[in-house]
């Protein structure tokens, strides 16, 4: 971009020396079969971190794979009803997110998923998301009882 090449080329060559790079490292080869990706997101889950009483599964998942082989730009978390490579009914959460900021890395996805469940298009889920996200971060004592108003008891 300093040389005047503008965002949308400069984030589209940038991209793409990343993928390079992440073949090279073997992270793809070690998150497919032959070259066909395993099924329902196998390759990435690292461990089930709860099951909730609506069935929705949390994941912790190996992010760097999930960067390599689903989305360069997967970052901190995400869920079924925005990413078509998420299994349904699941949620990630990046392995690369200390534990101090899982629960509001967790309280995001779940809040923005139970939202676009009920009809909210993600761009005001998110939006809604990220305040609730950033007023448990302000005030960590509300942490505990947003989580159970989202299903995590």
């Amino acid at each position: 971009m300093s040389k005047g090449v503008p965002y949308d080329k400069a984030i589209e060559e940038a991209d793409r020396a990343e993928r390079k790079q992440r073949r090279r490292s073997g992270d793809v080869g070690r998150a497919t079969h032959r070259g066909q990706q395993l099924p329902e997101g196998q390759s990435v889950h690292e461990h089930l971190w709860k099951e909730l009483e609506n069935g929705v599964r949390v994941w912790i998942v190996n992010g760097r794979q999930v960067r390599s082989v689903f989305d360069i730009d997967f970052t901190e978390g995400g869920h079924d009803h925005v990413y078509e490579f998420v299994p349904e009914g699941e949620i990630w959460i990046d392995d690369a997110i200390v534990e101090q900021e899982r629960g509001f890395v967790l309280l995001h996805e779940l809040h923005e998923r139970n939202r676009m469940a009920h009809g909210v298009p993600y761009d005001k889920a998110h939006a809604e998301s990220s305040r609730l996200e950033y007023r448990c971060r302000h005030h960590p004592d509300e942490l505990h009882d947003a989580l159970a108003a989202e299903g995590w008891a």
